[in-house]
């Protein structure tokens, strides 16, 4: 099946259909927008979800149609409809899951590495924290296209990451991050009947175990599809003591009650346990010269739980001549009991060798309701052909949390002793605040000739911010309004080549709040962007160019008197250029690579020093990755090997600048073995992560440093039946 929407490109290979949407039965009734059955008209794919690039495969065949190597080709993110990448006027990236999978990537963080421009900010597993070009300060992520701020996604049920550069909120509203957001599509029932079921193992105790299995065709009449993806994994760790484990599932059901009308509904749950002081070390200079084994926690404190879960449904209903109606409706939500052994205060004190320790604790709940409406369809005006789309968008957020705070015994790094008794706790923080956002939104995708499209957007948001602090009784609120442009140009000077041009605002309310409780404004931010996008090798590869200047103000950061507090910032400035490549270079043969150079600094300040460079920013960043599979008569048919580079110069620890966290340039290996028993089609591989054992770390600005796992051995068996 095409998109309904908007024509698709020759030289890019055609996508298979496998909507995937969902239903709320309340809200169906209520809108009497069924309609009357209309022969032979078929449904119209999800706009959030697309045709799935993948599905998932260990035979030799080769990709499923959609994917030509590493390259998917079309992408709903860009503009909430199914779009050949090369036509919109923005920059967006698509991170297939053959690529996680060759890759042998177990997060999200290592998964988008692959992107230009994406870093990881400094985060447990299982949460999705980016930094995209250079800006970190949205407090949400995408899922199927629904915002949410609890932000937890194991890379099981994933089907594809889309990577939208530059500010989102003209679609998506606000609190997403000026640089850009990433839209995590998550996998659903499609036609056809298969199952894999994969185990690894690894060094530092990782054991996980994965099983996807769809049934495309349960009630024999197409009607009714179902998928089920699971995963459960546990480890221990490279730094002393520690450990981390985790159970997974996402159950996913399609219905389609008549010709025109396409449901899907999805489940998740994800609970994990794990030590906060495998990833947290002190925000100094001293860290980068200890062993990286070295865990500044103690033994003796209690870990931390999560528990994170969402039900969404999308609803699509067909008029016919691409005139479409679409309902969707995502509650998710995330429930941590912190433990003793999370870190408020991890500093090194002057003698270059005691740690003073503070931890905080305690519960914290965070719930997202996101409900959204669409109506999108095309006209002509002569021979102008328009895709549009109007919609709107009811979002609500809120965020209880209570700390607890106690002092360890300070730690000597040159003889650490375990084993000790925490001081007493005491209420530290008590907090609620909550964010809603009602938003209409409108957008024309003009194509004025083959070769020239203009995009025209805006969305008017309607938000308000509260918090509460219950120990002192302080609450702040703010409301805001504020319309936000989109403008965008392509142009096809020839066949293949795209040049393209936009420009954007938003801003980004935020339900941080100071020491005193009182709630911080709105950011806002502008980008300018030019590029240019090419496919070559007969449409099997496609490349981007692209320059960008991003500013955004009143920028909330952590308060580094108060790590668990925000105090907002003045101007910071993000600008640099991007180029990303990804298909299937000969057969067999793929390779994705990117690379960014990006300057991001203050710019105004009354606190920051002018001319700072952001935290966690590297001036230049790349990587390439790529693989080859022996096929057709050869004698290794079935036989792939791969390797890649990822390298990035020196980035600032902290804001304000103190030390420079040291540049790198990791090196990584897989090889694998498609082969069968029985009939049954397995896969046997192996991947080294970081073979030069590259000391690699993560901050968040404020207050500690993330390091990264060292060498790593990863083997794999997957069975597909």
């Amino acid at each position: 099946m095409r998109p309904t929407s908007l024509p698709s490109r020759p030289t890019c290979a055609p996508s298979r259909a496998a909507p995937a949407i969902g239903l709320s039965f309340a809200l169906l009734a209520s809108t009497g927008l069924t309609g009357p059955a209309l022969a032979q008209q078929a449904p119209a794919p999800d706009p959030f979800i697309g045709d799935p690039v993948r599905v998932p495969e260990v035979s030799v065949t080769g990709a499923a149609p959609g994917l030509r190597g590493y390259l998917a080709p079309e992408s709903s993110t860009a503009l909430r409809l199914p779009a050949p990448i090369q036509d919109v006027p923005v920059a967006v990236q698509v991170v297939p899951d053959t690529l996680i999978q060759d890759r042998a990537a177990l997060t999200v963080r290592q998964a988008v590495e692959t992107v230009s421009g994406v870093t990881s900010s400094n985060a447990i597993p299982g949460s999705v924290a980016l930094r995209i070009r250079g800006f970190n300060d949205g407090s949400a992520n995408l899922r199927d296209g629904f915002r949410e701020t609890s932000n937890q996604q194991d890379v099981q049920g994933i089907e594809r990451i889309d990577i939208l550069k530059g500010p989102a909120s003209v679609l998506y509203g606000g609190n997403l991050s000026s640089g850009g957001v990433a839209n995590i599509v998550t996998r659903a029932p499609v036609d056809g009947r298969f199952g894999t079921v994969s185990g690894t193992v690894g060094n530092y105790g990782l054991f996980r175990s994965t099983f996807d299995i769809n049934e495309g065709d349960v009630t024999g009449d197409g009607t009714l599809g179902f998928r089920l993806d699971a995963a459960l994994d546990r480890s221990n760790s490279y730094r002393d003591f520690g450990g981390s484990s985790s159970q997974f599932i996402n159950p996913s059901l399609r219905w389609r009650p008549t010709a025109q009308d396409e449901v899907v509904i999805r489940a998740q749950y994800l609970r994990s346990d794990f030590s906060y002081g495998l990833y947290q070390s002190p925000l100094s200079r001293q860290t980068l010269s200890l062993p990286l084994s070295r865990n500044f926690d103690d033994p003796n404190q209690g870990a931390s739980r999560r528990d994170a879960g969402r039900v969404s449904y999308n609803w699509v209903h067909s008029f016919g001549e691409g005139l479409r109606f679409r309902s969707g409706l995502n509650a998710s939500g995330v429930d941590y009991d912190l433990g003793t052994d999370r870190f408020s205060t991890l500093r090194i004190l002057a003698d270059n060798r005691t740690v003073q320790r503070t931890t905080i604790f305690g519960p914290q709940h965070i719930r997202d309701y996101d409900l959204q409406n669409e109506l999108s369809g095309t006209f002509m005006t002569g021979p102008v052909r328009h895709d549009w789309l109007v919609g709107a968008e009811s979002y609500w957020s809120a965020n209880t949390s209570v700390g607890f705070q106690t002092t360890l015994p300070n730690l000597d790094l040159l003889n650490p002793v375990y084993g000790v008794v925490p001081g007493a706790a005491r209420l530290a923080s008590n907090t609620r605040s909550s964010f809603a956002n009602h938003a209409g939104y409108v957008q024309d995708f003009v194509t004025l000739t083959p070769e020239l499209r203009v995009l025209l957007g805006g969305r008017y948001d309607s938000t308000e911010t509260s918090s509460r602090n219950r120990i002192t009784g302080v609450e702040g609120e703010n409301s805001a309004g504020r319309f936000s442009p989109r403008i965008g140009i392509a142009y096809e000077p020839i066949s293949d080549t795209t040049l393209f041009a936009n420009w954007a605002n938003s801003f980004v309310p935020t339900t941080a709040t100071t020491a005193s409780g009182a709630a911080l404004s709105p950011s806002t931010s502008e980008q300018f962007e030019v590029g240019v996008k090419q496919v070559f090798l007969s449409g099997r590869a496609q490349a981007t160019v692209a320059l960008f200047h991003i500013t955004r103000t009143n920028v909330p950061t952590t308060d580094p008197a108060n790590p668990v507090f925000s105090i907002a910032s003045g101007e910071q400035r993000s600008r640099g250029v991007e180029v990303d490549l990804a298909g299937e270079i000969l057969p067999g043969w793929n390779a994705v690579a990117s690379y960014a150079f990006t300057e991001a600094e203050v710019t105004r300040d009354n606190r920051l020093p002018i001319g700072n460079n952001l935290a966690g920013v590297a001036r230049h960043a790349g990587q390439v990755w790529t693989t080859y599979e022996f096929g057709g008569g050869s004698p290794l048919r079935g036989v792939g090997i791969g390797g890649g580079v990822r390298a990035e110069s020196r980035r600032e620890a902290t804001l304000p600048n103190t030390f420079s966290l040291p540049a790198y340039a990791r090196l990584d290996a897989a090889a694998w073995y498609r082969f069968e028993v029985s009939r049954t089609p397995l896969r046997a591989q192996v991947n080294v992560q970081n073979i030069n054992h590259q000391r690699i770390y993560d901050t968040d600005g404020a207050n500690t440093l993330r390091v990264n796992v060292p060498f790593t051995v990863l083997a794999s068996l997957t069975a597909q039946f």
